[in-house]
């Protein structure tokens, strides 16, 4: 197994002292990690994870553009093998125990002191040690299958499979990969990750069956994979901004105005 020569941070802070203080602590304790890119704000920091191979991610709660609370949430969304670090003010430690809700795997306050940044620095490199490794038969799947052919099988096993559960680790399994490489070939290829690509397929085959007034909500929800009906209508809610009845009801009123 062939490990990867050094696991890459990006700082994300609006404060350019702050972030130069960072480096060079991080620096200083000659760790396996090392700064491969800075943004001073949110949206920045999404295109650089877009462009740059990162796997652990620093950033400050408060920040113009995007907060640091969005951005963890997004980073957990689309790359869910990143690890995040909220870095904190006393001020702001309600924000950071909200952001451990929300996937975030640590907190840090600042002034960030050296040993507390040493000790988060070994425990993400023992969770991520084993993410980040790819193995020889990995490396022969990717020459033999082009990244972007994987993709696209990926896609047809969702099309076909989508009202089963789909676990993304076994399917990532199923083609020769880690999860967390088959996450990054679809934010390139694909631009969203496997998880978000899959709840888009059910989704629009949902709004397809909710024409039907014979099936109920519920299903609806076990023929596109969500056999929980209260998890069906929250992700559903979150896809269209309605509800399942609040969905299907606006279809029969616009059936209805269009009725002569």
């Amino acid at each position: 197994m062939r490990k990867m020569k050094s696991l890459h941070i990006l700082l994300v802070d609006d404060e350019y002292y702050l972030r130069q203080t960072m480096i060079r602590r991080i620096q200083e304790l000659e760790s396996d990690f090392r700064v491969e890119a800075e943004a001073s704000d949110g949206q920045e920091a999404l295109k650089l994870l877009k462009e740059k191979d990162i796997q652990l991610v620093f950033t400050d709660i408060r920040m113009p553009e995007m907060d640091g609370l969005v951005l963890s949430r997004k980073i957990h969304e689309l790359y869910p093998d990143i690890l995040t670090i909220v870095l904190t003010g006393y001020a702001d430690f309600s924000y950071a125990q909200e952001a451990l809700r929300n996937g975030v795997f640590d907190y840090l306050l600042k002034p960030v002191d050296p040993e507390a940044l040493e000790t988060v620095l070994n425990r993400a490199l023992l969770r991520l040690k084993d993410s980040f490794e790819l193995t020889s038969e990995e490396k022969e799947a990717s020459g033999s299958l082009s990244a972007e052919a994987s993709v696209e099988q990926a896609i047809l096993y969702m099309q076909k499979h989508y009202m089963e559960d789909i676990d993304i680790g076994s399917l990532a399994e199923k083609l020769g990969f880690h999860s967390a490489y088959l996450t990054r070939l679809f934010n390139r290829y694909a631009g969203e990750s496997p998880l978000k690509y899959l709840t888009n397929i059910r989704i629009h085959e949902a709004k397809r069956l909710l024409k039907d007034p014979s099936l109920s909500i519920s299903a609806v929800g076990e023929k596109v994979g969500y056999p929980d009906q209260f998890h069906f209508s929250k992700t559903f809610r979150k896809a269209t901004g309605l509800n399942p009845s609040a969905f299907r009801k606006q279809l029969e009123e616009d059936a209805g105005s269009e009725t002569p």
